[in-house]
């Protein structure tokens, strides 16, 4: 029960800073272009505290679930000089655009200071594994990477295995005695299996175990019905001691079906999955240089979090990633209750910051980028957005996501229980 309740404070916290930061922003923006704010409130529902300063209402609500920044005019018609209808198409766009900027400087501040806080690997060679891909194309230890298909790297992350959009043979520039070198690595790119899943870490936290943590939405492992908690004894016979015996089977037998022999609440069940194929780019087993935090380093750092996060939106996109592994509240409720540390915590909280922010974007009323549409339109056009079509189209895209936040709950409280 503590647990539970220390999982919903966290989540609180999160969901009351990520919207207060966003909200904050229209606000800040909205007093620069001198539009009328009636309200500025954190928290929903019945207040707490309220206090008038100049022609703005500041309020503390019970249900810190959000907030909002009532600016005169931008949900309806008024004829005050310091309305958001009345301003420029500029400064309108600057006002709803600035919710996401906040969220973004949020995220940005978070993955810096935790750059500082946790240790950086460039990407010079301490030890290459015998007969690896990186081996057999002739880099030794003490080599630099320097690109990899003409995209400058910086960090270990970058190449690590990660989805890719790369051909089979990878392009390799790297540093030998202050010397510039190109060499081709074969085969860097691969279809691996992938299940989604994610593995607990035993009790002495030197080991993955065979016991899953979290399943993913949409995933093999979710289609096939594993739950959190389950043991993955065997898979196609083959005994699995723990995560890595787990992984190495499944890349190998992308879109093959696996027989899985699972412990659930004591008792042997068998499944079976076929694991789906992804794409990854893979130098193999190295290791690289350890290097003091810095903010160049850091800065690298938060760029990579920044292009993951807004690429998993292009993915969405793109077809590469289906809605069902879209995660709601639920499921970020989930995330939540497996952070560990204020670090963990930290990150966690400038993910769903950096989301959050890109989500809102997006050209779908009504979001902030429907909006921005809508002004886009109605400078071309010369013409205001009758308040009736506006508003139709505003309740159609408020009931299709609350159509979408139904449906991916519902994936996630399946894949949970």
């Amino acid at each position: 029960m503590i647990s539970f309740l220390i999982t919903v404070i966290k989540l609180l916290i999160i969901l009351g800073v990520v919207a207060t930061i966003h909200e904050f922003g229209h606000f800040l923006f909205a007093k620069l272009f001198k539009m009328g704010v009636n309200e500025f409130s954190i928290g929903f529902g019945p207040k707490i505290v309220q206090k008038k300063f100049k022609d703005t209402m500041y309020s503390l609500r019970c249900i810190p679930l959000g907030g909002y920044c009532a600016i005169e005019g931008e949900d309806g018609d008024s004829q005050r000089e310091d309305s958001f209808a009345n301003k420029s198409a500029f400064a309108k766009i600057i006002v709803l655009i600035a919710g996401v900027l906040f969220n973004a400087i949020l995220a940005a501040v978070i993955f810096i200071s935790i750059g500082f806080a946790t240790n950086t690997y460039n990407t010079k060679l301490t030890n290459i594994e015998e007969n690896s891909v990186l081996s057999q194309a002739g880099l030794q230890v003490g080599d630099e990477i320097y690109s990899v298909n003409g995209d400058r790297v910086h960090l270990a992350d970058d190449l690590m295995s990660k989805r890719s959009d790369f051909p089979n043979d990878v392009q390799i520039e790297y540093i030998r005695n202050d010397e510039k070198y190109t060499t081709t690595i074969k085969d860097a790119t691969k279809n691996i299996g992938y299940i989604g899943v994610s593995f607990l870490i035993n009790t002495e936290g030197t080991d993955v175990t065979n016991q899953v943590e979290m399943i993913a939405s949409g995933g093999a492992a979710a289609e096939a019905g594993l739950k959190a908690q389950d043991k993955i004894l065997a898979i196609n016979g083959t005994q699995t001691n723990n995560s890595t015996d787990i992984v190495n089977i499944v890349r190998d037998n992308a879109g093959n079906s696996l027989n899985f022999t699972i412990e659930r609440d004591g008792q042997v069940i068998e499944k079976t999955l076929v694991p789906k194929t992804q794409r990854y780019f893979d130098l193999g087993s190295f290791a690289t240089e350890k290097v003091e935090p810095n903010l160049k380093f850091a800065m690298y750092s938060a760029i990579n979090n920044f292009t993951s996060i807004i690429g998993s939106y292009v993915d969405l996109f793109k077809g590469n990633v289906s809605v069902n592994e879209m995660s709601g509240i639920v499921g970020i409720g989930e995330v939540v209750s497996k952070t560990e540390g204020i670090l963990s915590f930290l990150n966690l909280l400038g993910i769903i910051s950096l989301a959050v922010g890109v989500a809102n974007i997006m050209p779908f009323p009504p979001l902030d980028g429907g909006k921005i549409v809508i002004v886009l339109i109605e400078t071309i056009t010369r013409k205001k957005v009758p308040l009736k079509v506006e508003a139709i189209i505003s309740y159609i895209g408020f009931a299709l996501l609350i159509v979408l936040t139904l449906f991916v709950t519902y994936n996630d409280i399946v894949r949970i229980i």
